[in-house]
């Protein structure tokens, strides 16, 4: 989800026009914006969706949409040479833009920066898949080359530094630097002015000299990456949202001698409307003309070819992909609240599916032997997981680095999870015996790199407990609540065998497949969650049981 945060006021002189917060919330409600005001301010929540809306004009064009108010935009885009020329690297795609503003970025500043900060970590995947460089055009001496060079040529002023640091320096030294370090390729790719100096190291810091500022006038935005489809999708948001501000032209790029226009289209597929293609959809008949006029206010072209609308989205929407999310803009614009509700022609009795009796059956099993059930939250880190148990760390879902350390994975296994409940609960009265009935995700070896299956956990932590108890109570809720009788085990193998004390710990079996572990949780393992008292646990997959 996109935050935007603006003050009531901030957002009336961007519209032109005095609203009051009321005239937002309807309109927000409308188009799937989650508002949430305070005194005097506007916090906005984008749904995924809208990738477009990055920036406090994109977001009050829609507004200006439903209000009949003409916000100042250049809507053609030109074309520009300038002799950029680009080498093949491992970071292959690239665009560039030439922007003239209508006036100095003054007050804008921080807008512009906060665009290229959103997109950069929402669409660009922390600017792996794309990233993006803002520079004072007139500060730039053309021709420039973007290439690969060795890291001893590394040398230059890092923005927001005033001496110059070559590119170890620069890695250890700056902070922005360090952060992206690991999308550094084998060297180093640089954007190289007309003497061979360096403007900018993407994706990880530009040069200060060529540094944007409250007035500046013009910008050459730089849009790199490793995966097309992005790159383009966010040079396609860019030009949109500066088209506010002022004149956006592409820049042709000179690939290996040959000058050829960017790969970038701005041209979008078309679909074909009908008043009973949108009746069918929305269940209220609104005529060609109402819906060309609405889709129009929402910067589609329309054209009328006989009794069909020919339609083409803005080139910006990469979320229209189909005749229905059309229909959609149209029942937003048209008013949800405002269309009929109309009954079923046929009614049917919802019910629950069998697996619900059944897993329900199997809770109160285990409530009845004394358990409480436990909700765990999936997400969490390698050191409760693995570290802590001594299991080895593999096949598990790990998550994008983030810069708290605190959530790094999805769970594997629930029972570390149900350990750090305890630990956390120590001042509570024992026994303690809990088990968690959840789905974990579990890597796949086809195209689908994970799934989500079912696992049960059974804890007992108190004075008396032991891996017997646990056993007959498995046994018995595999019984009663799947049918299975045979059930047996076999010593747990090498990769728990400091997780479980020598001798008590196994692997459990049923009908011949092997289903998840049990055992007595050795001493090494209950110290480092800080739990005095004995833990007998079982663990085990139930996505085999349930049709």
């Amino acid at each position: 989800m996109v935050m935007l945060n603006y003050s009531l006021d901030e957002m009336n002189k961007v519209l032109n026009k005095k609203l009051k917060i009321t005239n937002y919330e309807d309109i927000a409600l409308k188009f799937g914006l989650d508002l949430d005001e305070g005194e005097n301010v506007l916090n906005f929540e984008l749904t995924p969706d809208r990738t477009d809306i990055v920036s406090k004009y994109s977001l009050a064009n829609i507004f200006a949409s439903q209000l009949g108010i003409k916000m100042n935009r250049h809507v053609s885009i030109g074309n520009e040479n300038l002799d950029v020329s680009v080498e093949q690297t491992e970071r292959k795609f690239v665009n560039a833009l030439h922007i003239v503003l209508d006036s100095e970025i003054g007050d804008n500043l921080n807008e512009v920066l906060a665009i290229q900060e959103r997109l950069d970590k929402n669409i660009g995947r922390n600017r792996k898949n794309s990233a993006i460089g803002l520079f004072d055009y007139k500060k730039i001496s053309f021709p420039i080359k973007y290439c690969e060079v060795s890291k001893k040529k590394v040398n230059f002023v890092p923005l927001g530094y005033s001496s110059q640091k070559n590119y170890d320096a620069i890695i250890k030294e700056v902070k922005q630097a360090n952060e992206y370090k690991n999308l550094i390729t084998t060297n180093p790719i640089v954007w190289l002015d007309n003497q061979n100096d360096i403007i900018a190291m993407p994706p990880i810091i530009n040069a200060d000299k060529y540094s944007i500022n409250k007035n500046t006038k013009e910008l050459f935005v730089d849009i790199t990456g490793t995966d097309k489809e992005t790159v383009n999708s966010v040079t396609k948001i860019l030009i949109y949202n500066f088209q506010f501000l002022g004149k956006v032209s592409i820049i042709k790029i000179r690939y290996k001698n040959k000058l050829i226009s960017t790969s970038l289209s701005t041209s979008t597929h078309r679909f074909y409307l009908n008043e009973n293609s949108i009746k069918s959809l929305l269940g209220v008949a609104i005529s060609k003309n109402l819906a060309a006029k609405m889709l129009s206010e929402l910067d589609y072209n329309v054209k009328f070819v006989g009794k069909d609308i020919l339609v083409e989205p803005p080139f910006y929407r990469q979320d229209i992909m189909h005749q229905v999310d059309i229909v959609d803009d149209i029942m937003r614009s048209f008013g949800i609240n405002d269309i009929p509700e109309t009954k079923p022609n046929i009614y049917t009795e919802g019910q629950l599916l069998q697996n619900h009796y059944t897993l329900q059956n199997l809770r109160e099993i285990l409530v009845g032997f004394g358990y409480q059930e436990i909700d765990i939250n999936l997400l969490t880190n390698e050191k409760y997981q693995f570290q802590n148990t001594y299991i080895k760390g593999e096949d598990y879902v790990s998550l994008f680095p983030l810069k708290s350390g605190d959530v790094t994975m999805a769970s594997k296994y629930i029972f570390p999870e149900l350990f750090r409940l305890i630990s956390n609960n120590l001042h509570k009265k024992f026994p303690q015996k809990i088990f968690s009935l959840s789905e974990v995700p579990k890597l796949g070896k086809s195209d689908v790199k994970f799934k989500n299956v079912l696992k049960l956990s059974i804890v007992s932590c108190e004075k008396d407990a032991n891996i017997t108890e646990t056993l007959s109570i498995l046994k018995k809720l595999l019984s009663d609540s799947f049918m299975v009788k045979n059930v047996s085990t076999r010593y747990a193998d090498e990769n728990y065998s400091k997780t479980f004390i020598d001798g008590r710990g196994y692997t459990v079996i049923a009908d011949g497949k092997e289903i998840g572990i049990a055992g007595e949780v050795h001493p090494r393992v209950l110290n480092l969650f800080s739990i005095e008292l004995p833990i007998s646990l079982a663990e085990i997959y139930l996505d085999g049981f349930i049709q």
